[in-house]
């Protein structure tokens, strides 16, 4: 049998082959997870992965031991300078080295997640809902319902829940009613797993809600972002890109508006053309940008013909009476 020390360094060995090795490490939460599910798990991700467990104490060690080497590279110093910050190496959590697409690992561990009854003092990991509908069990256990504030009625001689109640919320301790409800209404409402926290991949530290977004998502955030920046650089006038063709066409309007309404004609870019539909009413969008100034136009010469000149006599006032 390998002394204390020799198994100590053959582990490690293998950790800082793994670090170097792999380009991902995911950190994975053990809580409630049976021996059984590791076994499942390991043979699952053989070939494509390698699963560590291991004292926390002794795999920070390592981890700075190899950060401080006089041939550390920058990665080494990064990835631990991010373990001590985030607490990366703490409670119960596994290491999974792979090169593999993280997607992939994280399916395979999805697909190892076990049901579970609620067991008094476990933490709720989801909300737990009582359905509405019969129980199955006899009018005797009425009182144990009232107890718990669940609307019961008797329908054919078995206790029936009225409306569904809601018993536990994420985050709840469970307590030994509530346990008892739910075994005598055989709900296992639990699901355990090796649940991902959070992932290193190639410098970079990314968190299990990073790692639930779809490239759909992604670029719809890219398209939304797109859209704003170009929102506010046409406002600002700033040309751009994405914002340099919808300014030429706004200037383009505002041009042929100024030809409409002083009679001025260019010929590039059918503008001759263009200004006679707008007068005419038949461009789209004229009734506002074009068809008003066309129409101010003619008026100006009228108000001004209607104006009465006023005559030299007027200059004078009643200095002609003297």
């Amino acid at each position: 049998m390998p002394s204390i020390t020799t198994a100590k360094r053959e582990y490690e060995d293998r950790l800082v082959d793994c670090l170097t090795k792999y380009s991902c490490v995911l950190f994975v939460g053990m809580d409630n997870v049976r021996s059984q599910q590791v076994h499942d798990v390991r043979r699952a991700l053989r070939g494509k992965a390698e699963f560590m467990m291991g004292k926390k104490t002794l795999q920070a060690k390592i981890v700075e031991k190899r950060a401080q080497a006089k041939d550390a590279s920058p990665d080494a110093k990064h990835f631990n300078d991010q373990c001590e910050e985030y607490n990366l190496l703490s409670g119960n959590t596994g290491l999974v080295f792979t090169n593999n697409a993280v997607q992939e690992i994280t399916s395979v561990l999805d697909a190892h997640r076990v049901k579970a009854p609620a067991r008094v003092g476990a933490i709720a990991p989801c909300d737990v809902v009582v359905p509405a509908g019969s129980t199955g069990m006899e009018p005797t256990q009425t009182s144990f319902f009232q107890a718990l504030n669940i609307a019961t009625k008797i329908a054919k001689g078995m206790v029936e829940i009225v409306t569904e109640k809601k018993v536990l919320n994420t985050g709840d301790k469970v307590d030994n009613s509530t346990a008892t409800l739910l075994q005598k209404l055989n709900i296992s409402p639990f699901y355990y797993q090796v649940n991902v926290l959070s992932v290193w991949d190639r410098g970079v530290l990314f968190t299990r809600e990073d790692l639930m977004m779809t490239e759909d998502m992604v670029e719809k955030m890219l398209m939304e972002g797109l859209s704003n920046v170009a929102a506010m650089a046409l406002g600002a006038g700033i040309p751009t890109s994405s914002t340099i063709g919808p300014m030429l066409v706004d200037a383009f309007k505002n041009l042929l508006a100024v030809s409409v309404a002083t009679s001025y004609e260019f010929e590039e870019h059918n503008g001759k053309e263009l200004r006679e539909a707008a007068i005419s009413g038949r461009l789209a969008g004229s009734g506002s940008a074009a068809a008003e100034p066309a129409a101010a136009a003619p008026a100006a010469p009228s108000a001004a013909a209607e104006e009465p000149e006023e005559s030299d006599e007027d200059d004078f006032g009643m200095g002609g009476l003297f």
